[in-house]
């Protein structure tokens, strides 16, 4: 990936992840294609990490998204599908300004010239 798409991919991650955390479920559907079960599901997921319902869930910021965390994990972390026309990506689920436990996993793929992301699930 080029540091352009390194930027879009960042740009999608986030939006997706800020619509899991205001429960935009409108968005979540038409923008990434998560039906309403779907969304259930992964609300109880990230309840599953904060049962109190006490986050704010973001990602990490461009300029350390790419890089190893304190962990030595990176924040985002891409591999080739076997397929080869799309990425799969995981991608540290921030809450409160700080990494957090719990991992999104999506793939990225080229719909019409335009770059999709498309759920996986969440996890550690």
């Amino acid at each position: 990936m080029n540091e352009a798409s390194s930027a879009q991919v960042h740009e999608l991650l986030d939006e997706f992840v800020q619509s899991i955390d205001r429960d935009d479920r409108r968005v979540l559907q038409r923008k990434f294609d998560v039906s309403e079960t779907v969304a259930e599901e992964i609300r109880e997921s990230i309840y599953g990490y904060y049962p109190a319902g006490n986050f704010s869930l973001g990602i990490a910021p461009l300029e350390l998204a790419f890089s190893k965390g304190k962990d030595g994990r990176p924040n985002i972390e891409f591999f080739r599908m076997l397929d080869e026309i799309s990425w799969g990506a995981e991608c540290v689920i921030w809450n409160k300004g700080e990494p957090g436990e719990a991992i999104l996993h999506v793939d990225f793929v080229c719909e019409k010239r335009e770059l999709k992301l498309r759920y996986r699930n969440i996890d550690s």
